[in-house]
């Protein structure tokens, strides 16, 4: 453990008398916290037109996901995974996996596009 971090320690009591002695037991925690990796992170984001557009369906709303993933992070970005888990139109509830959450989420809230059939530009919020 860094000697920089602080642990909560039980009191430590003496066998022979029933009183808790104030000096802490340096070897006995009084708990103890696990830490796990989160294996997925939850979005929700609004696609937002210029001008009014038809409603899309959830596969058209992935697929937009996935172009912006490929126009703002490449070809290896457009190969995250993302799960739309719920959807009504224009709000969606995605999850990416946790380490790249930050990657995701700085190119679907940075990169517009253009939406099929229509003149108007888009882009997620």
């Amino acid at each position: 453990m860094p000697a920089d971090m602080e642990v909560d320690r039980a009191p430590a009591t003496d066998e022979n008398t029933s009183h808790t002695d104030p000096s802490p037991n340096p070897t006995t925690p009084a708990f103890k916290t696990t830490v796990s990796h989160q294996p997925f992170y939850y979005f929700a984001i609004t696609l937002a037109a210029s001008a009014p557009a038809p409603a899309i369906d959830a596969a058209q709303y992935h697929a937009y996901i996935a172009l912006v993933l490929r126009q703002w992070l490449g070809a290896v970005g457009g190969a995250v995974p993302v799960d739309v888990l719920h959807y009504a139109y224009p709000q969606a509830t995605v999850r990416v996996p946790f380490d790249r959450r930050q990657a995701v989420w700085q190119a679907v809230t940075v990169t517009p596009f253009r939406l099929l059939g229509s003149d108007a530009t888009a882009s997620f919020r």
